[in-house]
């Protein structure tokens, strides 16, 4: 089986999101924090929707196995009884934090392993939305309590609080991204030609001079291809790799959710960051 580690995405979201409280702001004991971002609300009141979900278990590809058949709804109602905590609300800036919100379960997950169909309950489902100021993007955070192991072979996914994190896009924001990025990748195309060119003429010229000077042109042409910034916008997801959630008759609003996002545990405390903090794996919307 591939690993998930080949999937540039998915290492683009390790990155944003391994440490889910790293993109915030320091918090200082006794510090006053500023409001909530003007499009919270906004963009909270939008996320009322039901997705299935697949769970890939494990860090390495000999050892992962799927989770499947998940379905949950996001509800848009505030969730103020007891439930497991959350890394925006219960974190160092709750200001960012939609607050807790109800997820209902409608399906269980299940695999197959060596005695037959197992099934996996996530129980005290709530979620939230973290968006930072003047932000184009931010992230849903899904928690769970899991009472029991799932186990097969050698991989485990361990009972306690699991978290599930997908960033989300507006789509005027993802749409504005998208669009630097195709201007930026016609750029790097046109210095890339360059590149390849020069290199050519490089290697087929016996004139020492001349391939100093072929040299010098392909090295100019991969400097402009690095300042375009196109490298740095590879992994901005594309439309089949974001779900719509919200909005309204017309589409004005409307969120897009990535559906590959990741899945890890957490113990301790959020706001004081103690505890442990381990990556399980990937989640996917299917």
């Amino acid at each position: 089986m591939k690993s998930f580690w080949c999937n540039p995405l998915v290492v683009s979201l390790l990155l944003f999101t391994t440490s889910v409280t790293s993109f915030l702001p320091s918090w200082v004991p006794g510090a006053v924090n500023s409001g909530a971002p003007p499009e919270l609300n906004h963009f909270t009141s939008q996320i009322d929707t039901v997705v299935n979900a697949r769970f890939n278990i494990g860090l390495i590809s000999d050892q992962l196995f799927v989770i499947d058949q998940f379905q949950f709804q996001l509800c848009n109602d505030h969730d103020d009884s007891a439930r497991i905590p959350l890394p925006g609300v219960d974190g160092p800036r709750p200001n960012l934090s939609s607050g807790p919100h109800r997820i209902d379960v409608i399906n269980n997950g299940s695999f197959i392993n060596m005695d037959g169909l197992q099934t996996v309950q996530l129980k005290h489902g709530v979620w939230e939305l973290v968006w930072r100021d003047d932000g184009l993007a931010g992230l849903v955070i899904c928690g769970f309590q899991l009472d029991q192991d799932a186990r097969r072979n050698d991989a485990i996914l361990p009972k306690g609080n699991l978290y599930l994190t997908f960033p989300i896009w507006s789509t005027k924001g993802l749409q504005e991204k998208q669009a630097e990025k195709r201007k930026a990748e016609s750029k790097y195309r046109e210095y890339e030609s360059e590149r390849n060119l020069r290199l050519e003429k490089l290697k087929e010229t016996p004139n020492l001079l001349k391939k100093a000077m072929y040299f010098r042109q392909a090295a100019k042409a991969v400097e402009n291809m690095d300042n375009t910034g196109f490298h740095l916008m590879v992994n901005l997801p594309s439309e089949d790799e974001v779900l719509d959630v919200g909005g309204d008759a017309n589409g004005e609003g409307l969120l897009k959710m990535v559906k590959t996002g990741t899945m890890w545990s957490k113990t301790g405390s959020f706001r004081t960051n103690d505890g442990k903090q381990k990556l399980i794996g990937t989640a996917s919307l299917v």
